[in-house]
């Protein structure tokens, strides 16, 4: 045991030394992080290779089927990684440089990498003579997920006993000690260093880690007939009160797929191993069986109201990974309910044999195990990456007409879907066949170099012609004529450098303008109205604009409580008027 904690701590040592070497390459930069794909590959490999070593110890495999599935997992997170940098390699433009982020995946993309690892190790442990041993599955996954979230908290606390030994030397003037824990050099290996050593010990001691899954699956178990009680309930009432009111919810598809995720969890700390007898009196054990049958119900109208969703606002990151859960939940669901089938209840009843209860949680964990290692690895792959499906998707629902090129996402494209996204603002930005409208848009966009900053609002005004930004805007007058805005105004809207004057012309907006004499000087004045989103109430800006000394300026923000529709079609349809105040200002010296 000793070799084994040497090994593991040599291996956690070594990884720490990598990740220093390549943040430093980051920080300076110099190579390999002038490559980033290869920067990529390196820093996937470097997280994931030590911790399939982590993971696979002492899990039954010889030396040379452990080696493999090391060989296998670091290949694999080298093409991850790979994929990772690409995504994250700056794109250059003739017209200056435009970069992405810079970053090596996104927290769903390496999110996605971390469950699949986690799911990868134990699958192929715990195969033995062919077949699959599932109670061996099942304590491998087990361990491993107990060891993980032990491991975290003694890493954490044993940099929380260095901080406060640090802090201890600083408060007699020796700061030498909380300079040095603050360097890379020191943080990294030595956090690898403890990772490793804190694996090792967890090893060393698995029987605590086996008491602490008894106890914590026992615990759980017992919630199984409260939420299956909850689910009976709601299909006795679903007849009576119908789907409305939780389709109003705005979250049908989240809150019923998150019911059935914690009954499944829940079923499988009652049936954990299947080596035991049921937790529950035979009369308790017999009702959970049948009660089960509401589960499929559940993710059968939470695939409907998931299915609703995407028909009308097309698919989103957050749709793709509902999708994928509701695949996950459904075979789960009905993979259980096969229990009830005559041929499994002879083969399952509690009273025939007691230590089998559910006779297919089984088989169907280690299928949809199987299931979700596939679609997780295409999830993370440019396969079916969730970004590049979302944005394929939106801009075909743009250019077919069915989202106005106002109400359409471009900050998505350009901050928050790395490549694919700008791959698909630059498209957007080809005029044909996308229209002038959409084009000056995403050219905006694809100029910004700050998300939140507005550094580059003035630039990007600019970009439009007068012929563009008069595209943009919608005149509204009460009288339905149509009178054409004067080129200077439009001029004024375009040099305009703030955006608390007006962000008519900015790419996320929509604008229209408003002429009117509002103060009997003779003179038509502009009163530009301004949203983020056309329906949102309070979402809405009205900026009054007029000549003064015969140049467009910016008088006054109107204080109103409306949203834009609210605006277009009081002022269309005659419903809006000015008002003189009743009593005058008062002005002192």
């Amino acid at each position: 045991m000793l070799s084994v904690s040497r090994s593991l701590a040599l291996v956690g040592a070594l990884q720490g030394i990598v990740l220093w070497f390549l943040w430093h390459a980051a920080k300076t930069p110099h190579w390999p992080h002038t490559t980033p794909l290869l920067m990529g590959a390196l820093l996937w490999a470097s997280l994931a290779v030590p911790v399939a070593i982590y993971f696979s110890e002492n899990s039954g495999l010889d030396h040379q089927r452990r080696m493999r599935l090391v060989l296998g997992v670091g290949v694999l997170y080298l093409c991850l990684g790979t994929y990772a940098g690409w995504l994250g390699e700056p794109m250059h433009k003739t017209e200056g440089q435009r970069q992405l982020s810079g970053t090596y995946g996104s927290f769903t993309h390496v999110f996605t990498a971390v469950v699949l690892g986690f799911i990868l190790v134990p699958l192929i442990a715990g195969r033995e003579n062919g077949r699959w041993h599932y109670p061996k599955l099942f304590q491998l996954a087990w361990r491993n997920a107990l060891l993980s979230a032990s491991v975290l908290a003694i890493t954490g606390t044993f940099w929380a006993a260095l901080f406060a030994g640090a802090m201890l030397m600083k408060s007699l003037g020796l700061h030498f000690i909380l300079e040095l824990i603050q360097k890379p050099l020191f943080i990294f290996p030595v956090t690898s260093f403890v990772v490793g050593v804190a694996f090792a010990q967890g090893h060393a001691r698995a029987e605590l880690l086996v008491n602490m899954r008894q106890y914590w699956l026992a615990l759980n178990a017992w919630l199984l007939p409260l939420l299956l009680g909850f689910g009976v309930m709601w299909i006795v009432a679903l007849p009576f009160t119908g789907l409305d009111a939780l389709f109003d919810t705005r979250s049908a598809a989240f809150i019923l797929l998150w019911f059935a995720a914690l009954a499944i969890l829940f079923i499988n700390c009652a049936w954990q191993d299947g080596q035991h007898t049921p937790p529950y009196p035979r009369w308790l054990a017999l009702g959970i069986r049948y009660a089960w049958v509401t589960l499929p119900v559940v993710t059968l109208v939470a695939g409907w109201a998931l299915w609703l969703r995407i028909q009308q606002y097309g698919l989103t990151e957050e749709r793709i990974w509902a999708a994928f859960i509701w695949l996950l939940a459904a075979g789960y669901s009905l993979g259980y309910a096969i229990s009830l089938l005559p041929a499994l209840q002879r083969r399952t009843m509690p009273n025939s044999n007691p230590n089998v209860w559910m006779g297919s949680l089984a088989g169907t964990n280690v299928l949809m195990g199987f299931v979700m290692l596939v679609c997780l690895g295409l999830l993370a792959s440019p396969v079916a990456d969730p970004r590049r499906l979302a944005v394929n998707n939106q801009v075909a629902r743009l250019a077919s007409g069915r989202i106005a090129p106002a109400d359409f996402d471009y900050a998505y494209l350009r901050w928050r879907a790395d490549r694919w996204g700008v791959l698909a603002l630059q498209h957007l930005a080809s005029e044909e066949p996308h229209g002038t409208n959409i084009a000056s848009r995403a050219r905006q966009l694809l100029e910004q170099t700050d998300r939140y900053g507005s550094s580059t609002q003035e630039q990007e005004k600019a970009l439009l012609s007068r012929a563009d930004a008069r595209l943009r805007i919608r005149q509204l007058q009460a009288d339905g004529t149509n009178d054409i805005i004067p080129d200077d105004l439009i001029d004024a809207l375009r040099e305009s450098s703030s955006k608390n004057e007006s962000s008519c012309l900015l790419p996320q907006y929509t604008c229209a303008i408003w002429m009117q004499d509002f103060n009997d000087d003779g003179q038509q004045d502009a009163l530009v109205i301004t949203a983020y989103s056309t329906h949102t109430q309070n979402n809405s800006k009205a900026s009054l604009f007029a000549r003064q000394d015969n140049v467009w300026q910016f008088v006054i923000e109107v204080d109103a409580l409306a949203s834009f529709l609210q605006w277009e079609d009081s002022i269309r349809l005659g419903r809006i008027r000015l008002v003189r105040p009743e009593w005058k200002q008062v002005e002192l010296n």
